[in-house]
């Protein structure tokens, strides 16, 4: 699999970013924590052969700008826009996974003329509760941890190998996943001058971000929308969280895997995305 890398202009700043592949179709894919654009490598050499693929690292992750603010997820919506500006590209198609699913969301709901579908993998939509949806941020304890940012900066830079690891790890089902070259590759993106507290400033955002999610939840999307949870974390609150900010949604558990669908479920997720950007050109003729 062939990838450029780029630089592209934000406001504020820029943001690194990864494409690859060819089509008609375009599809951002939006990583998760802690990681990088490359989470989705495995499944990009499933996909560029049919479809246009651009990867960036959000801001404060990566290879991308470190801000001190801008972290909400109408922001990084605006990020986004940037991004496809960029590209020259007029509508796409959303992927996003873990700390990417609310981004990707945001996107759908602010520039609904801009999305043809989304898709969603593990992502948390906070602020979105029911009797069927709990809130996300009770249920795993380093959420709350992560939000005291100074705090947990101070304390997992101690030793973020052994923390990072964990996640990878102890959030897998298939605990050898995620390869300890890939790991190590996104310690050292997690290592630099200031990136570990950049990052963790997406979890600060999260009572912020819960506030949009709702407010954006008032006009449900009617764009495809697929939305699976691995079967051992976030199971069926992903779809049924996704079914309370959208009229058409494919939910479902991902069987025999844990938080890191793109590795453990490469094919899976290449099915599933495939799948969502086919029912969205039905979607488009039919409406």
């Amino acid at each position: 699999m062939s990838r450029t890398s780029h630089r592209v202009p934000v406001e504020g700043g820029f943001l690194h970013a990864l494409s690859s592949g060819h089509g008609d179709e375009t599809i951002v894919l939006l990583h998760g924590w802690p990681q990088t654009s490359r989470e989705w490598d495995r499944v990009s050499a499933l996909l560029d052969g049919d479809y246009r693929l651009i990867a960036p690292d959000l801001r404060g992750c990566g290879d991308s700008f470190k801000p001190m603010t801008g972290y909400d997820a109408l922001t990084q919506a605006d990020d986004i826009l940037a991004l496809i500006q960029h590209f020259g590209v007029g509508r796409v198609h959303l992927v996003g996974h873990d700390l990417g699913g609310p981004v990707a969301y945001a996107f759908a709901a602010k520039y609904r003329d801009r999305c043809k579908s989304l898709t969603l993998i593990e992502a948390p939509l906070w602020g979105i509760v029911s009797d069927e949806v709990p809130d996300l941020a009770t249920l795993f304890w380093h959420l709350k941890f992560h939000q005291d940012v100074d705090m947990a900066t101070k304390m997992i830079g101690s030793d973020i190998p052994a923390y990072l690891n964990h996640f990878y790890r102890d959030f897998a089902f298939n605990p050898n996943a995620i390869t300890p070259n890939e790991a190590a590759d996104y310690i050292r993106a997690y290592s630099g001058v200031g990136a570990l507290r950049a990052s963790l400033m997406q979890y600060h955002a999260i009572p912020e971000i819960g506030e949009q999610l709702k407010e954006l939840s008032a006009q449900k999307l009617t764009v495809p929308v697929a939305s699976y949870g691995g079967a051992m974390v976030m199971a069926d609150y992903s779809g049924n969280a996704a079914k309370l900010v959208a009229e058409k949604v494919d939910a479902g558990i991902v069987e025999n895997c844990g938080h890191w669908v793109p590795e453990e479920r490469p094919e899976f997720v290449a099915d599933l995305i495939r799948k969502t950007v086919s029912r969205a050109g039905s979607h488009a003729v039919t409406e």
